[in-house]
């Protein structure tokens, strides 16, 4: 009996430790995981961009990548902050020379307006220097 108490409590723990792994230093909600990129605006005009952009959040640490094709990936991380009380997400690449994903309208530093957020599609949006306004509506990944 002692022994099959002590199976249990060891798969109880290993289920638990791969549970807080995966959501590094609490839960996030809704952002957690990867998001695709399936639009992009540029002053309410589609903006065609070639290949595809995902977004991933984790803790507080972002990350932006570009696929082209099967094989080429392009990737650069930030950091990223939430305001949910004000429908606000900011998003640093605080290191500009590692800074080199080219992406419409993405920035060093971005300050995004919420529109929608659901844990199935996220809209947002933002002013960049020049005052065009881009919106962005990502997809969940499974």
């Amino acid at each position: 009996m002692k022994r099959t108490l002590l199976y249990i409590s060891l798969l109880i723990m290993v289920v638990m430790s791969l549970g807080s792994c995966t959501r590094n230093h609490g839960d996030i909600g809704i952002w957690f995981g990867t998001w695709h990129v399936e639009q992009i605006t540029a002053g309410g005009t589609p903006v065609s961009v070639e290949g595809d952009y995902f977004f991933q959040f984790q803790n507080k640490v972002f990350r932006v990548s570009k696929v082209y094709g099967h094989e080429q990936l392009v990737e650069s991380f930030g950091i990223w902050d939430e305001n949910e009380e004000i429908g606000k997400m900011a998003v640093d690449f605080p290191d500009p020379t590692v800074y080199y994903i080219e992406m419409p309208g993405l920035e060093v530093h971005n300050e995004f307006t919420i529109t929608r957020n659901s844990s199935k599609e996220i809209t947002f949006s933002k002013k960049t220097n020049d005052g065009i306004e881009y919106v962005y509506r990502l997809k969940k990944q499974p």
